[in-house]
């Protein structure tokens, strides 16, 4: 049995997997991980980690059979980046289960989260990189923080009209639309690039994001646990 721990920007989520089966899920607050940890049962494990350096550190302390994730363990991929160092972890997992999904393919990895990551894996199992954008909940705390007059709206992601007739409809409008069509117009000009390509969605948001973008492109795939399976993945290689 292993573990793989992925700490993000505002939970912690950790699966259980057996070889290459996925298992369980769960999804845990970061002052609680521990004693989680403490509950489950496994031979080895890998942490994933965003920027949260002290619970990285208190949990390799806790289990030193858990492996931290980077870009110099070994790899199923070629990492091309041209600053590997600052390449987030996630990035790379992405990138490891775009190509246990469709290796020797061109991949993209959308990833929608607190951030939008985009990630290209050539047919060569090369990463090259991809872009960054904000994810739907940064954008409407950017609106009301770098603003005087535009409120918080507090919202759920849904198919929203174009056309808002009060200011809350109005936000809803600007930043759930806006990020559909960026995320459609980034798809395009990869496909532009490379016509045989396979379009991955991942994330918090990965079932609403599919049921929109699908009914406008074709080759797109989902799947919410494919950085889980990418750090599995690592793990395995590097066992």
């Amino acid at each position: 049995m292993s573990i793989v721990v992925d700490i993000g920007n505002s939970r912690v989520k950790v699966a259980q997997f057996k070889n290459q089966q996925l298992l369980n899920v769960f999804l845990y607050n970061k002052d609680n991980i521990v004693n989680e940890l403490e509950k489950t049962p496994f031979k080895t494990g890998i942490i994933s980690n965003v920027g949260n350096n002290k619970l990285e550190q208190k949990l390799l302390t806790s289990f030193p059979n858990l492996v931290l994730m980077s870009h110099e363990l070994n790899l199923p991929i070629i990492v091309k980046y041209k600053s590997a160092v600052s390449l987030g972890h996630d990035r790379i997992a992405n990138a490891v289960g775009a190509y246990n999904t469709f290796p020797n393919k061109n991949n993209l990895v959308v990833d929608v989260g607190t951030c939008i990551t985009y990630d290209f894996i050539n047919k060569s199992n090369e990463y090259l990189g991809g872009g960054i954008s904000p994810g739907f909940n940064l954008r409407m705390k950017a609106l009301s923080s770098f603003t005087e007059n535009l409120p918080r709206v507090n919202f759920k992601i849904k198919s929203t009209p174009l056309i808002g007739t009060n200011t809350k409809e109005s936000i809803e409008s600007g930043v759930i639309n806006g990020t559909i069509n960026e995320i459609i117009q980034n798809i395009s000009e990869y496909e532009q690039l490379h016509p045989e390509i396979n379009v991955i969605l991942t994330g918090g948001d990965t079932t609403f994001i599919k049921s929109i973008v699908s009914t406008k492109k074709n080759s797109i795939f989902a799947d919410e646990n494919l950085t889980l399976k990418g750090l599995n993945t690592v793990l395995i290689y590097n066992a």
